[in-house]
């Protein structure tokens, strides 16, 4: 397919990133910020333009846009690139403007199609639409200036799954469009399993908490907090994730194996090996509080619907269940009652048979007498 005409909605450095690169990849490309967030984007109207630097390089011409129903009008594709925790607020913004034919994904996921699509559900909405989503985020970026992002790595290695999975040939030409050499997964959950940052940044900064608020700021998560027995900790909880993967019937790399995979870093015989060996994050300073997305997001986001679908499927993940209540002691917070839950994502009551039906047709098979 040629051209296509994207919405990138969420104007933080993974949007502004994703425009960038789509926008020198030839594409139509409409980035949305929401209103309240001021004139932090007027940069950018002004000149039609983002600056990228790094491992992607150019000046990419994009239109910026405050309209959402103006963003997302005559688009191929909608694009939503913002942390996971916001994709709700995306699906309650969105529910009135969908039609028949539209084309929704999320980036990174973490299951949030299953959410989004259960939102639309309850709140009546019946167009045709499909709900895709990445399995990570394709880039370590950060935004430098009002108009330019520097982009530390680039992922060679692009996924996505698709819901329901039988609406994948409508879609996935457009994805690939976007991104050459996509690798389209089996479905959505296969997808959400494999965003790796849930049990690559959760635990290790519980294990750095100290070491973060004593920094005031002056922290290096992937240079100061990976040390071996950190990594060696990181490899365990990992491993739940992959077993939970097992469980489903769908292939979930560890985290041993998805920096070599994609293009990121050296192979290894342990995830310590590995991840010294990643260029492309070292330098990126942060989380500067132990209050961050590192926990706030992938805590109840991440862990807490990775926890939940292996209770259900029978798979124990008490490393996972550890860290979401050590985290909600750390922050006087209950992640498990407020983070995406089996049965916010409308699958609470399913087997994996009739889960698997689900995913696939976007119906849930009646149980029989």
């Amino acid at each position: 397919m040629g051209a296509q005409r994207v919405a990138v909605l969420g104007a933080g450095n993974g949007g502004r990133t994703a425009a960038a690169e789509l926008g020198l990849g030839g594409h139509d490309v409409t980035l949305f910020g929401r209103p309240e967030f001021g004139d932090r984007l007027s940069r950018i109207a002004d000149t039609g333009r983002i600056r990228a630097t790094g491992v992607i390089e150019g000046d990419a011409p994009v239109r910026v846009t405050s309209d959402l129903p103006d963003a997302v009008a005559n688009q191929d594709l909608l694009l939503v690139v913002v942390p996971t925790n916001y994709q709700l607020t995306y699906a309650h913004l969105l529910a009135p403007l969908l039609r028949d034919g539209m084309n929704v994904a999320l980036m990174p996921g973490s299951l949030g199609s299953l959410e989004f699509v259960q939102y639309l559900r309850e709140a009546g909405v019946t167009a045709d639409v499909t709900v895709s989503e990445f399995a990570a985020l394709p880039y370590a970026t950060r935004i430098t200036a009002p108009d330019e992002v520097h982009v530390f790595g680039r992922r060679s290695l692009v996924s996505a799954g698709v819901f329901p999975a039988v609406a994948a040939p409508r879609v996935s030409p457009i994805l690939e469009s976007l991104y050459p050499g996509l690798q389209l997964m089996r479905n959505v959950l296969e997808a959400g399993l494999n965003n790796p940052n849930p049990t690559l940044h959760c635990l290790g900064v519980l294990l750095s908490a100290s070491r973060i608020e004593f920094s005031h700021g002056d922290f290096y998560y992937y240079e100061e907090g990976m040390t071996p027995h950190v990594c060696r900790a990181i490899e365990a909880i990992d491993a739940e994730r992959v077993a939970i993967g097992d469980a489903l019937g769908v292939s979930v790399m560890s985290l041993l194996d998805t920096y070599p995979t994609v293009g990121y870093g050296p192979r290894g015989d342990t995830f310590w090996s590995v991840i010294r060996g990643v260029a492309s994050l070292h330098g990126i300073k942060g989380p500067e509080r132990v209050d961050s997305r590192y926990l706030t997001e992938d805590v109840p986001i991440g862990l807490t619907v990775y926890s939940q679908l292996g209770r259900a499927m029978g798979v124990p993940a008490p490393l996972m269940e550890s860290v979401i209540a050590l985290s909600g002691a750390l922050l006087s917070q209950d992640f498990a009652a407020d983070g995406r839950t089996l049965q916010r994502c409308g699958i609470a009551d399913l087997d994996r048979d009739r889960l698997l039906q689900y995913v696939t047709t976007g119906e849930v098979l009646e149980l029989g007498p």
